[in-house]
């Protein structure tokens, strides 16, 4: 049990701090996307970049930060049985459907690896007019899927726990 508890507080301390970094990325977007509009609307001159860019981060602020969206339970749920179930009952019930969200959890980190890996080997470039490299935004897929997964884990085990005992896991 002390390897199961070492387990869950490793993950969702990573989880926290990680999420807490990449939060700060909402910062940079919006910059990006008010400069943006800015050059646009008001000089009429937008930049080749820009959208490409506002894309790239959302896109990997979006994935990096779904492992602290899943340590505190802020994905979306179907609440009309859960809700009304108590602690005991609610982690039964996501024990129950942790392998689905587990294997969706593979896959995803399965086919961006792939995708990350083919875009590093290749060199491959998005083709616009800017053409940046496609690696760094994802390179960022499979590192946000395994941070999921793992946190997928942190959960089950914790859900688990509280299933069976009733307690919640010692952090």
């Amino acid at each position: 049990m002390p390897l199961l508890r070492a387990f869950v507080r490793a993950v969702d301390a990573l989880n926290e701090h990680f999420g807490r970094l990449v939060a700060l990325g909402i910062l940079a977007i919006i910059a990006l996307v008010v400069m943006e509009v800015v050059l646009r609307y008001v000089f009429a001159a937008p930049t080749i970049w820009g959208t490409e860019v506002i894309t790239f981060l959302f896109a990997g602020y979006i994935m990096l930060g779904g492992g602290y969206t899943l340590l505190h339970r802020d994905h979306v749920n179907v609440d009309i049985l859960y809700g009304r179930l108590p602690p005991r009952g609610k982690a039964t019930l996501d024990v129950l459907t942790a392998g689905f969200t587990l294997l969706y959890c593979g896959v995803l980190l399965f086919y961006t690896g792939r995708v990350a890996l083919e875009a590093l080997a290749t060199g491959r470039t998005t083709g616009t007019d800017w053409n940046p490299p496609l690696f760094p935004v994802m390179v960022s897929l499979p590192i946000g899927a395994a941070l999921l997964l793992l946190q997928a884990l942190s959960r089950l085990v914790a859900d688990l726990h509280r299933a069976l005992t009733g307690r919640e896991i010692a952090r």
